[in-house]
């Protein structure tokens, strides 16, 4: 992304972004051009409690205006990507694992805690707050859109899976912001255990522990793949990277771990496909780079999938990498202030 100097006139109404995380938050502004400063990085204090939180936020979005060489009577408001459910009129947290604060011994997660609200109040600017899943799909259909597309589901790869869903150009949030929990649907009825609680969910087959133990399982069967010499038989060492690099240097069982995986993602690809009927499947996450596993996954959602819904579907990877957040907060902003 560019930097200000790129950005054009200083007069123009700007919006910030802000990607809240468990180590950080980060924002920049970003101009009408769709141009974005230069990128704020502090602490984000996540178990600190809320006050320390809204600190950070307010903090970092005072020093990405400044870095920007604008004032607040520039920038028309501010977005923020929050990990958890958050409530996208009211901008309440209604519960949020990562964030919370130590009482009596006891880390106490965020449920309920009011947050928007107190940071426009802290910086006279209209503030909206959505899932980091949901914004971070607003964000990659802010990129789409001029190419007429309307409507997207994306995926992100990772830990956990995440996702969000842009249908005839709206993002989908439901009643109180908790739609499109995409990793949580159960694509194995009775299935593994998820880290929900639930059984079969995608994550529990698709996310980053679902797969490292899908390798080790298969290294056992077989000992003589190359990913047994990289882990020099230590299992505790398996990295999705060194099956990524098993992987490109033609190892069977490295290929048959993300034949496997692009199967059960391809049957969650298949469902959403079913369900939204999208113009693409929007791949993000570091995981999609694996060799083989774009390609599995969608052969196995073509299987699935109806057939003229998918025929007029195609798969994509995301565009905006790790600034995702940030431009979506920034086009979740532009939309929300109208």
């Amino acid at each position: 992304m560019s930097k200000e100097k790129a950005l054009g006139p200083v007069g123009s109404v700007a919006v910030v972004g802000v990607d809240l995380g468990g180590q950080s938050v980060r924002a920049a502004a970003v101009r009408p051009n769709g141009h974005m400063s230069e990128m704020v990085s502090l602490p984000s204090r996540a178990r600190d409690g809320a006050q320390a939180v809204v600190g950070q936020v307010v903090a970092a979005v005072k020093e990405a205006i400044a870095k920007a060489g604008l004032g607040t009577a520039d920038v028309g408001a501010v977005g923020m990507a929050v990990p958890g459910h958050i409530d996208p009129v009211s901008g309440v947290i209604y519960w949020s694992p990562n964030f919370g604060e130590t009482r009596g011994g006891k880390f106490e997660i965020f449920l309920d805690v009011p947050f928007a609200q107190p940071i426009a109040c802290e910086l006279g600017i209209a503030t909206y707050a959505g899932n980091d899943a949901n914004v971070a799909a607003l964000g990659e259909f802010g990129m789409l859109e001029p190419q007429g597309i309307t409507d997207i589901v994306l995926f992100t790869l990772g830990t956990g899976i995440g996702g969000g869903v842009v249908s005839s150009g709206r993002l989908v949030t439901g009643s109180t912001g908790g739609a499109v929990e995409i990793g949580h649907h159960v694509i194995v009825a009775g299935g593994q255990k998820c880290g929900c609680g639930t059984l079969g969910c995608m994550e529990a087959y698709c996310g980053t522990d679902a797969i490292l133990d899908r390798a080790l399982r298969m290294i056992e069967r077989n000992r003589a793949s190359l990913l047994w010499d990289m882990i020099e038989g230590d299992k505790t060492t398996l990295t999705p990277k060194m099956i990524s690099e098993a992987a490109d240097r033609g190892d069977e069982t490295a290929l048959d771990v993300w034949e496997e995986t692009g199967y059960y993602l391809g049957i969650g690809m298949a469902n959403a496909v079913n369900f939204f009927n999208p113009q693409l499947v929007v791949l993000g996450g570091q995981i999609r780079n694996a060799t083989g596993l774009i390609a599995a996954a969608e052969r196995s959602l073509r299987r699935h999938a109806i057939y003229s819904l998918a025929k007029t579907c195609r798969v994509v990877e995301a565009q905006l990498g790790d600034v995702a957040g940030v431009m979506g907060g920034a086009e979740l902003a532009r939309r929300s202030r109208g």
